[in-house]
């Protein structure tokens, strides 16, 4: 059974994706469906031991349908190990969600913009 908190972000990441791709011809069923499948991912991915303070982010693009390889990469770059991310595509639009560790936000931000595509931080969380 899901958690509450658990339901709030499902929530909260489909309201944000909807609003980002909002008059492009993606249905809301179709934005739920993919934040299911991410968050069902991640949740399906082992926790790093000892992780300290962790975000987790929605990365959305037009016409990337690379994108997780890209994002990957590009926080390599940074120095930012990342684990299993979600994806999901619409059409031309694409959604990334990933978890990675909170300080590494600014590499996010970076690479989000060198890709061309926006993030949205929808949940921290501290030391597990």
């Amino acid at each position: 059974m899901p958690s509450a908190r658990s339901d709030d972000l499902h929530h909260t990441l489909v309201e944000r994706v909807a609003r980002r791709v909002e008059g492009r011809g993606v249905s809301r069923a179709a934005v739920d469906a993919a934040v299911g499948s991410v968050l069902a991912a991640l949740d399906r991915a082992p926790a790093a031991p000892g992780t300290v303070g962790e975000l987790v982010a929605a990365v959305t693009a037009r016409s990337v349908p690379d994108l997780a390889s890209r994002l990957r990469a590009a926080l390599a770059g940074s120095g930012v190990e990342v684990g299993s991310i979600g994806i999901a595509a619409s059409g031309l639009h694409h959604v990334a969600t990933l978890r990675i560790p909170a300080a590494a936000r600014p590499q996010l931000e970076s690479a989000a913009r060198a890709l061309g595509a926006t993030f949205s931080v929808v949940g921290e969380e501290g030391p597990r």
